[in-house]
């Protein structure tokens, strides 16, 4: 793992062949070697390396050099391993070890060996004793020892904490060689805590004897004042692009008014309230560019498809981006169903799809007025002739970059994002860029609050029984997992695949299943089956959380559900209760459910509204990743943290506007900045244009 001459921080880690540990690292942080070195450690351990032991380090960590005396062997298997060890002052301290394998610890620890053993100190029938250290090295690996070490949380990406330790070292050598340009942090917001960014990072990961918790909470901070201000300089430049002249006026909304007046349903108040506001953007002088934050279920669609509508008749082309193929499938049906009608031209370009270069050439020559699709929508090779409006679905599932990739398809057009994740106002700054925002709170009229329930795996045969009814009446369930069936050891959860075999033979073959390691044939075939009511019972991951539409659908049962973040748990329940059925939600967790947990989950089944779910998660957590887990799509912030760093928002706003103010001056800083928090070195931004 030696680490050849680079230009920079940004060029990537050299591995010595290993391309197994090459691949988890590029998976779990990138491939560049400031990825790693802004991973920041959970905890700092020190080991508090000691001659001579007394009573006062009894029940402490400590660290100490030994010399083996003797391996006592103890055929009870109840009876610990033990080995008599001395230090050089000639004290004995015992060596423990339960449940272990005799002859790997006879060879690892020789007799007359000296070892540098971790571990907790403890003190039984006259003797001192450490039960399984946590390190021991050997003498000629003394010099690999560290006194104070950051401690890495490095769960679920199968990389080993000793070798991951060892990379960053490798990359910190090179990293203090590095020149880097002028702080950007301007003086009158620089805390006098603060250290440069060279030395934050040096801080967090080689830390001295002083090091403390409070030192590391100092740290972090500053790097959450570089990581939001790195946000801040791309989404306040999104901005700037609002200020454009408005080069697609759509001067009159008379599709949109005859679209509605052949809806079955009326427009909600806020619907309502929301279209208005889009379509006086679109009238404008500036070129719109706006978030429509709504629930689940309160309608956002309609109104975008409204307000596509007009864009089209002016005689502008659209473009909608899902996050996934079944919601971009779903939404080319529904606009469809509304707009074939009236002559508009509608096509679908998915990964998938086959006739794609057809597809570009009618889009090019203005033959398709909407083009639905996943991220196939910003291929280099898709030209628009006329782009006018740009809708982003589920916009935090698509990551900076890709959403940049889109714009650019026409600097001129107009561009709506949507979320149904709704989060704290006081953050939409941070998540979304300063966008002018429409919220749609009221859902549409006849919908049912969803009954929710918590219930431990111990009440499963209920659970089947209140399935049972469902079925008598004609009604469907889904049934969603986290996992589906590799990725977790066998007997540790239940998965996708585990739990469809068994509810396919309890309820005879009427049970599908849908995750994203089947084919599109294969999920197409399973959604259609499920809609058309051939299967009653949807086995599935999170693959069906966003767009999907089944009325018949009135019960939801989530397994493993603390397992997921409480945004998530809130969109999945709102694929249930369609309709004027009567719907219940059942949340599923295991017996060892902790406090933080169960509270958790109470939220989500007090209340329906996303709005106050996603403040109440905020406030409890208060964690980078502000919805729940990872699953939520939302940015996985490295430093920044809500509940903490509110104060900070601001400052930046303000350190922002300075800096771009004179760019041609902080060009270099700004870039760099840019670069370090958003992998790609050629990461594309307006500020530039």
């Amino acid at each position: 793992m030696n680490i050849t001459k680079k230009k920079d921080i940004f060029s990537k880690i050299a591995f010595s062949n290993n391309s197994g540990l090459f691949s988890k690292i590029k998976s779990s942080f990138g491939d560049r070697v400031i990825d790693i070195l802004i991973h920041l450690p959970k905890d700092i351990l020190k080991k508090n390396l000691l001659e001579e032991i007394n009573i006062s380090n009894i029940d402490q960590l400590i660290t100490i050099d030994l010399k083996v005396e003797k391996h006592i062997k103890n055929f009870n298997r109840r009876l610990p391993y033990k080995i008599v060890c001395k230090n050089k002052l000639d004290q004995q301290i015992n060596l423990l070890f339960f449940n272990i394998y005799q002859s790997f610890i006879t060879k690892k620890f020789e007799n007359n060996k000296i070892f540098r053993v971790t571990g907790k100190l403890s003190f039984f029938s006259n003797f001192y004793q450490i039960a399984h250290p946590i390190s021991a090295y050997g003498q000629n690996s003394f010099s690999d020892f560290e006194e104070i070490e950051p401690i890495y949380n490095l769960d679920r990406t199968g990389i080993n904490k000793k070798t991951f330790r060892k990379l960053i070292i490798k990359n910190l050598d090179f990293f203090k060689k590095q020149d880097f340009p002028d702080e950007w942090i301007l003086k009158e917001f620089f805390d006098k805590k603060w250290s440069t960014f060279k030395e934050s990072i040096l801080k967090l990961h080689l830390p001295n004897k002083k090091h403390n918790s409070n030192i590391l909470e100092v740290t972090r901070k500053r790097l959450a004042f570089d990581e939001i201000l790195s946000s801040f300089l791309i989404f306040k430049n999104i901005k700037s692009q609002t200020s454009k002249k408005n080069f697609f006026t759509v001067n009159d909304n008379l599709l949109s008014k005859k679209i509605i007046n052949e809806l079955d349903f009326n427009l909600t108040k806020d619907q309502k309230i929301c279209l208005k506001e889009i379509l006086n953007d679109l009238k404008g002088y500036k070129k719109m560019y706006r978030l429509l934050q709504g629930d689940v279920g309160s309608g956002k669609t309609i109104v975008a498809l409204l307000s596509i509508a007009d864009v089209i008749n002016s005689g502008y082309q659209s473009v909608i981006m899902a996050p996934t193929e079944l919601l971009a499938n779903q939404h080319y049906e529904y606009f469809n169903k509304y707009l074939s009608s009236h002559n508009i031209r509608i096509a679908i370009l998915t990964g998938n799809t086959k006739d794609k270069e057809d597809i570009y050439k009618k889009v090019e020559n203005a033959e398709i007025n909407l083009l639905i699709g996943t991220h196939s929508v910003y291929n280099k090779s898709l030209k628009f002739k006329n782009l006018g409006l740009i809708v982003i679905d589920e916009q935090h599932k698509f990551g900076v970059k890709q959403r940049v990739n889109l714009l650019e398809k026409s600097l001129d057009s107009h561009t709506l994002v949507m979320s149904a994740t709704p989060i704290p106002r006081s953050l939409s700054f941070v998540m979304y860029g300063e966008v002018s925002i429409s919220n749609i709170k009221t859902k549409p009229e006849g919908r049912k609050k969803v009954v929710t329930s918590i219930i431990s795996n111990s009440r499963f045969s209920e659970l089947l029984a209140g399935i049972k009814r469902k079925l008598s009446k004609n009604e469907q369930v889904f049934w969603i997992l986290p996992y589906i069936g590799d990725e977790v050891e066998q007997n540790t959860y239940e998965t996708v695949l585990s739990r469809f075999n068994f509810l396919n033979k309890k309820f005879k073959n009427i049970t599908t299943l849908v995750h994203s390691k089947m084919s599109k044939e294969e999920i197409e075939k399973n959604m259609n089956d499920f809609k058309r009511k051939k299967k009653m019972i949807m086995v599935a991951t999170t693959v069906i959380e966003v767009g999907i539409n089944i009325p018949g659908a009135s019960l939801m049962i989530i397994e493993s559900a603390d397992r997921f973040g409480l945004a998530q748990l809130h969109q999945l329940r709102g694929r249930i209760s369609r309709n004027k059925l009567t719907s219940h939600c059942v949340l599923i967790h295991n017996f060892n459910l902790s406090k933080t947990s169960r509270n958790r989950l109470l939220i989500l089944k007090n209340s329906d509204d996303g709005f106050e779910i996603a403040e109440k998660d905020l406030l409890l957590r208060g964690t980078g990743d502000i919805l729940g887990t990872n699953q939520t799509g939302l940015p996985n912030w490295k430093f920044f943290e809500p509940l903490h760093d509110y104060e900070l928002i601001e400052l930046v706003k303000k350190n922002c506007e300075i800096l771009l103010k004179d760019f041609s001056s902080n060009k270099k800083k700004i870039n760099f900045l840019i670069n370090v928090f958003f992998k790609d070195k050629n990461l594309k931004n307006y500020l530039s244009a």
